[in-house]
């Protein structure tokens, strides 16, 4: 509920798909493809978060970003880091 809820930021342009017990899967606004927008947002933005492309074809607009062990008082963080990322 509370990464949903962050995930209504509006200035942030990173979509939510998909949430279930441990993980998300979100579409990134960026042209580049999965691998470097992940390689970025771990070395500028502190966030760790798998490419898509590890998960099938056609997958490089797509990052995979965990959660379960982060509090619901961390969500608004994350956001805020992606949209730091935006640029």
């Amino acid at each position: 509920a509370a990464l949903r809820q962050a995930f209504t930021h509006k200035d942030l342009s990173y979509k939510l798909l998909s949430v279930g017990a441990f993980f998300s899967y979100i579409q990134h606004p960026f042209s580049d493809d999965a691998k470097t927008v992940a390689k970025r947002l771990a070395q500028k933005h502190d966030l760790l978060a798998l490419p898509g492309s590890m998960f099938g074809p056609g997958q490089e607009q797509y990052l995979r970003l965990a959660f379960a062990n982060v509090e619901a008082g961390v969500m608004p963080d994350v956001v805020a880091r992606l949209i730091e990322s935006q640029g």
